[in-house]
């Protein structure tokens, strides 16, 4: 009888445990887990009112909040997690499982399948149109650019699933579609035009079986830091030739396995397993800049996908630029601590100091190639005539407020035999010309200061 109570006194408190452990774990922590991994948009504590209350959104936010707090919510993710891997599936909508365990990002195999281009048009033709339209944005930037002595490119980093598509899956889950591939109308359409590009895939597929690393891991969605870096270092060739100035150069050294520097595993990250995907070696080299007084370093500006952080990470980038602030998707600012946002940026400063703009997309993402940029681009150094009059209005207002300078317009229009007016614009608009980054730059910073209030 004795050991009967005991029995059950101790599957009392075991079951107590379970149903206070996790209480006790959300309110005081005293167990240490790794984060989850992942884009994670937390949930705020709702505040209870009668209207939350009568229209349900207090207990749909509550019951969301509560899922996101509870104790021991790491470990067991991990665990269910674990599970699916078992059966080759996860949840996570942004990485597809392929052939020996290999990862994919899910937009690279819509691309590869030939159905992403209907995420950006209804047909082939429709897609020629809106491509077409994009390069002649990116044909007029480049032509303003270049004048200003600045140099737009387009770099296009290669494809997991061009570089390794025998790991792709074949499981019937994805159907080979009938829509265009980026990839293979821009980079001709790019050449037609005199578009500055340099498109690495086809250097990627020339070297994929000769190479002693991995040009993309098995288990991430970005080249490898070992392509990276050999990658930069034809990047910086690349520059060299358009731009017409000597450029520190690198040295990579030979490939080596490391289990300590940054690892190449982003999507084996977010599927949040309790154990590594095995094996899944990961590569490293050192780089090295080749000394050259005479070399100089650029002003580069780069506008892209996350494609480049592993150009930022491995490369000694304070070596070879002066400055090389990531406009990131067009829309955060890194390496520049003065700004967060395009939206805070003179583009007339910007454009200034760069001695080199890159648009740095990979294949999936060359649907849209920033064309807000562009358009400011081609808004901000080809002003519109509202905006010519408004800067030419501004001149004649100094000219007006200025009574030696008036004086002298007077006598000008008389010795020319033209009215006061004809001659003040005239002398406007030959201000401007002298000197017009003066003008649109605080056209730019009107329309900054206007857009913050």
């Amino acid at each position: 009888m004795k050991n009967k109570n005991d029995f059950s006194l101790a599957l009392f408190l075991l079951l107590m445990v379970f149903l206070f452990l996790p209480i006790v774990q959300q309110a005081f922590h005293p167990f240490k887990f790794n984060k989850l991994k992942g884009t994670v948009v937390k949930t705020e504590k709702p505040a209870l009112s009668y209207d939350t209350y009568k229209d349900m959104s207090y207990q749909s936010q509550l019951e969301k909040y509560v899922s996101e707090q509870f104790g021991f919510r790491e470990p067991i993710i991990r665990s269910y997690n674990q599970y699916l891997w078992m059966f080759r599936k996860t949840y996570s909508q942004d990485i597809v499982i392929g052939k020996d365990k290999w990862l994919y990002g899910n937009k690279s195999v819509l691309d590869h399948f030939r159905q992403l281009s209907c995420s950006y048009a209804k047909d082939n033709e429709a897609l020629v149109k809106r491509l077409d339209n994009q390069i002649n944005y990116l044909k007029k930037a480049q032509r303003i650019l270049d004048k200003r002595d600045t140099k737009l490119f387009v770099l296009i980093c290669p494809s997991k699933d061009l570089i390794y598509p025998e790991h792709l899956p074949d499981n019937g889950n994805y159907a080979m579609g009938d829509g265009l591939r980026a990839i293979e109308y821009v980079p001709e359409a790019f050449a037609k035009n005199g578009i500055n590009f340099l498109d690495l895939n086809a250097w990627f597929l020339q070297i994929r079986d000769t190479v002693d690393y991995p040009l993309f891991p098995k288990t991430g969605m970005h080249w490898s830091n070992v392509a990276a870096m050999h990658a930069s270092d034809t990047l910086i060739r690349y520059m060299e030739h358009l731009t017409g100035k000597n450029m520190p150069n690198i040295s990579v050294g030979k490939a080596y396995p490391s289990e300590t520097v940054r690892p190449d595993d982003d999507l084996e990250k977010i599927l949040n397993l309790i154990w590594t995907i095995k094996p899944n070696q990961n590569y490293y080299a050192e780089v090295n800049v080749v000394p050259d007084s005479t070399a100089q370093r650029l002003h580069l500006i780069t506008i892209g996908d996350s494609y480049f952080w592993n150009i930022a990470y491995t490369m000694p980038m304070d070596s070879l630029f002066e400055s090389y602030p990531y406009w990131y998707y067009y829309n955060t600012v890194y390496y520049d601590p003065p700004h967060n946002n395009v939206k805070q940026l003179n583009m007339v400063d910007e454009i200034n100091r760069a001695d080199a703009v890159m648009i740095l997309l990979t294949t999936n993402h060359l649907y849209d190639l920033f064309g807000g940029f562009l358009n400011r681009v081609i808004k901000t150094f080809n002003p519109s005539d509202e905006v010519m009059e408004t800067i030419l209005a501004d001149i004649i207002s100094q000219i007006e407020n200025n009574d030696p300078w008036l004086q002298q317009v007077e006598q000008r229009a008389k010795e020319r035999g033209i009215t006061l007016e004809e001659m003040k614009r005239a002398t406007a608009l030959y201000v401007y010309k002298a000197n017009p980054d003066k003008y649109l730059s605080r056209i730019e910073a009107k329309a900054l200061k206007e857009a913050e209030n």
